[in-house]
């Protein structure tokens, strides 16, 4: 399809640009809007080490995050042979770390609390195996990045609403060029993105319920779920946004239960 392939082309760009000079131009670009835009005077994203996606461009079941989650001292040498390793290393990130062929020495509480949360979803193909389950959690899914460059944190108002619509129409473009059956948006911000005027047409639905801790009490506070209908380029994008899904101390199983009961439902 061709909005995979562009999409695809574009990530080559930035690999290339990578490779070549050793940082990528829409990086530099974005930090030199981003220091326009707020009181920020040092580079806020990685210029090096993109990181668009990680697991099956074709799949199901899309999770999207803010950006890939570095500190300062984040590598930048480009260690891949060419740019199909790198684009594998992306799409089987799962097999490299946990598949019979890896040391299986990657540790990430993360991956696990994935398969917690997606488990009630009943789209992937777990089986109880622990390193068998990691790596489905990692490669079955597709897990998109709305920037592609690492931070320490993700401020949006500092980033500013402009400089991030035009990822966003990126992120849009790949979810909508195949079908899904469950699009969640993992993080409160994304309530907040997307209701910043960035698209004229859309509809959102709230849900807010306590949910059971492992002690068998129920949480003090309200968790949340919130539908979203979005009209992009002729396309009703139908998603749930995830806002407690990175808060402390969720019971993130649960949470799962919860946004897949909801998911889709509008009064």
């Amino acid at each position: 399809m061709k909005i995979q392939k562009d999409y695809e082309k574009w990530i080559q760009t930035n690999y290339e640009e990578w490779n070549k000079n050793g940082k990528c131009s829409d990086a530099v670009a974005l930090n030199e809007a981003v220091r326009k835009n707020s009181d920020i005077k040092e580079d806020y994203f990685d210029t090096a080490n993109p990181q668009f996606f990680t697991g099956d461009l074709d799949s199901k079941l899309v999770l999207v995050h803010l950006n890939p989650k570095r500190d300062n001292n984040w590598g930048c040498k480009n260690s891949f042979s060419d740019f199909e390793a790198y684009m594998q290393h992306h799409k089987k990130f799962g097999y490299e770390h946990y598949g019979e062929k890896s040391e299986r020495i990657h540790k990430s509480p993360f991956d696990m609390k994935q398969i917690r949360f997606l488990s009630p979803f009943e789209v992937l193909p777990f089986n109880g195996e622990k390193y068998h389950d990691l790596e489905i959690v990692l490669d079955n899914k597709l897990q998109l990045e709305l920037i592609p460059f690492g931070s320490p944190n993700f401020e949006y108002k500092k980033v500013g609403i402009n400089n991030i619509k035009t990822y966003m129409e990126i992120l849009l473009d790949v979810i909508s060029s195949k079908e899904r059956k469950y699009i969640i948006f993992c993080g409160k911000v994304f309530s907040e993105l997307l209701d910043k005027g960035l698209f004229q047409e859309k509809r959102k639905q709230g849900f807010s319920e306590q949910l059971v801790k492992k002690d068998e009490t129920f949480t003090k506070i309200n968790y949340q779920v919130i539908n979203i209908k979005i009209k992009y380029n002729n396309k009703t994008i139908c998603a749930a946004i995830a806002p407690q899904f990175a808060m402390q101390g969720c019971p993130i199983d649960k949470y799962g239960e919860m946004v897949k009961k909801y998911y889709g439902k509008f009064d």
